[in-house]
């Protein structure tokens, strides 16, 4: 290591040339994965910046940029990250994403990419390979440049529910589709304004697959918004498949973190419950999730400003929860009633919300693709689209 050279570290000379005191931008010119050159300004110095630091980990960092090549009307930012080399990269399963999303009236759900590269001679596996090690878990730098969005943890009231109820379709034709998120979580779920109204999106796509067993070595999914049965000593070790429910439920828990650890949009300063979601592993939040669910205390928990109406929709799928899981465990272990995807969306999501958003029942027993179209809330506007995969076709 000691040989190590910067980039060797993980700097790369056209984006973070050196160690050393970090100026407020950093103007540079990079040609893309499809050919096309592009000037960008890293704002290294904005307060929104988002950073992440480990030496085993995508080190995601997320910077506001500009651009005179790619100048529009709406903020950009670029992600740059370090992917699984095995894994389909984010920019492949975005093209994919597009396809769906055009044609089940999504359209605007989804991040808006721009541009892309990838730096495949900072691959990590150059470096085990030296070393004598298996290249399995070998890491690759990408670059990505997207329209901005804002957090849907910004919302309150109404906007919110509707922004997260328009990324739980949006995710419901994606899964459809033969697209799988598999990282629902507060960080993942964001939302656009157009023309004054707010869109809900459904937000990166880094560890989301196309194929219905999980590849790569990282366990997909955010520890405090997992499923309870992603949770158990089984699906660690790899031995449970993530299904569509696993998705479900993590949108409730998203919607209860939201609910009581957000005052006006902003997080609560004191007093927020669930800290103990954070400080502990896998089996530790299992086991605080699962108190959470059947205990007491949970009952005198008080809404943050704003999520006053959206805790009654919460606590309402809380109980469909401990419903759920009841009825799963004096279930036959071959007999899983919530393994096919329109059951679950039902009996996790659209069963329990209907009454609150007033969508008429749905009568008979019908595909889901239809109970999304029914379940739309609002047109979306039209948003185009654009990469660079998409101008050069």
């Amino acid at each position: 290591m000691q040989r190590f050279r910067e980039q060797h570290w993980g700097l790369h000379p056209k984006i973070d040339p050196e160690f050393g005191p970090q100026p407020s931008s950093h103007k540079t010119t990079l040609t893309g994965d499809e050919g096309e050159e592009i000037d960008i300004t890293l704002e290294l110095s904005d307060k929104e910046r988002v950073s992440h630091y480990g030496l085993n980990s995508r080190a995601t960092n997320l910077f506001s940029i500009k651009s005179d090549k790619l100048s529009i009307e709406d903020d950009l930012v670029v992600k740059v990250f370090w992917a699984e080399a095995t894994r389909t990269s984010e920019p492949d399963i975005l093209k994919r994403v597009y396809e769906i999303a055009h044609d089940q009236d999504i359209e605007g759900h989804v991040p808006a990419m721009l541009w892309y590269k990838s730096f495949e001679e900072t691959s990590t596996a150059k470096v085990r390979q030296r070393l004598g090690l298996k290249t399995e878990g070998a890491r690759v730098l990408y670059t990505i440049i997207f329209r901005k969005l804002r957090p849907i943890t910004e919302l309150t009231g109404r906007d919110f529910l509707l922004a997260w109820w328009e990324t739980v379709k949006c995710h419901l034709a994606l899964w459809q589709n033969d697209v799988y998120h598999r990282d629902i979580s507060a960080s993942n779920l964001m939302y656009r304004t157009v023309n004054g109204k707010i869109v809900g999106v459904l937000n990166d796509f880094d560890l989301a697959s196309t194929e219905k067993t999980a590849t790569g070595t990282e366990r997909t999914g955010t520890i405090p918004f997992m499923a309870l049965d992603l949770l158990e000593d089984d699906a660690l070790e790899g031995h449970v498949s993530h299904a569509y429910k696993h998705d479900a439920e993590s949108f409730i828990w998203v919607m209860i973190w939201i609910c009581l650890r957000y005052d006006d949009g902003t997080p609560r300063e004191r007093g927020r419950p669930l800290d103990a979601w954070l400080k502990v592993d896998a089996f530790g939040c299992r086991k605080e999730k699962s108190d959470f669910l059947r205990g007491k205390e949970r009952r005198s928990l008080k809404p943050g400003k704003g999520h006053e109406e959206n805790w009654k929709l919460a606590t309402a799928y809380i109980n469909a929860l401990v419903m759920i899981n009841a009825t799963i465990s004096t279930s036959p272990e071959d007999q899983d009633p919530y393994v096919q995807t329109d059951d679950a969306f039902k009996a996790y999501l659209s069963d329990v919300i209907r009454p609150f958003l007033e969508i008429p029942a749905d009568g008979p027993r019908e595909d889901t693709s239809q109970v999304v179209t029914s379940c739309l809330t609002s047109e979306s506007e039209e948003w185009e689209l654009v990469s660079t995969n998409a101008n050069a076709e």
